[in-house]
């Protein structure tokens, strides 16, 4: 009896550890999925709005905010903490016109536990790319 309910303890801590790994995926995905719809609601503001929109990653704050304008504060979001904007990237913010166009492209890189992952902003109506 006391062996089988050994095995059993034994086979569910393997799968829990096994679990880990996937879960902090999915919540990494799940971050890069609403960083890709933040920045096209930002686009979408600007435009709708007649304003300036800009999604800022800031220093020493694990994730971003958004600003209306320059000084109008929107809402803020947090990174996961398997996450970080590498200071490889040439971008920090996405900047959208009133028009609704970028005002500068580049490309975002972030460290994983997977991996670098980037987001990459084209010029001209805001294309944004998000790899996988």
């Amino acid at each position: 009896m006391l062996i089988v309910l050994m095995a059993i303890g034994i086979s569910a801590s393997l799968v829990v550890a096994s679990a880990a790994p996937l879960e902090k995926k999915r919540e990494e995905d799940r971050f890069f999925s609403l960083l890709e719809q933040d920045i096209h609601y930002a686009q979408s503001q600007s435009y709708s709005l007649g304003t300036s929109v800009v999604l800022v990653f800031r220093d020493g704050k694990p994730g971003y905010e958004v600003m209306y304008g320059l000084s109008r504060p929107g809402y803020a979001r947090a990174m996961p903490k398997s996450i970080s904007l590498s200071a490889a990237s040439n971008l920090r913010e996405v900047y959208f016109t009133p028009n609704g166009s970028i005002r500068q492209p580049g490309t975002m890189r972030f460290s994983t536990s997977g991996g670098e992952r980037t987001v990459t902003v084209h010029l001209g109506k805001g294309r944004v790319v998000v790899s996988k």
